[in-house]
């Protein structure tokens, strides 16, 4: 399944295709062009999704993961899973 670089899922996206053409897109056609996550994991280390990063997680996922919305907390659930970790941030 193509993963957003937060872990959202970009093919049961809702917005795709009037209002995004998902992150992996050389458009700025997304949900948000300046999103911290996608320009670091895509633009700066050039990875497609952060799983796969030496820094996973970092503040940036930790903190998209714990805000309120559940669909985030699923989406790094999502790296997680393909990265083999399980722990989250406590406070």
């Amino acid at each position: 399944m193509p993963l957003a670089p937060c872990g959202l899922d970009c093919e049961s996206c809702q917005l795709k295709p009037e209002q995004c053409d998902g992150c992996h897109s050389d458009s700025d056609h997304v949900w948000c062009a300046d999103c911290a996550i996608r320009v670091c994991c895509r633009f700066e280390k050039k990875l497609p999704d952060c799983s796969q990063c030496d820094d996973f997680p970092c503040r940036a996922i930790l903190n998209f993961e714990n805000d309120k919305w559940d669909h985030h907390t699923a989406a790094v659930g999502r790296l997680r899973k393909r990265r083999g970790k399980r722990t989250r941030m406590t406070e």
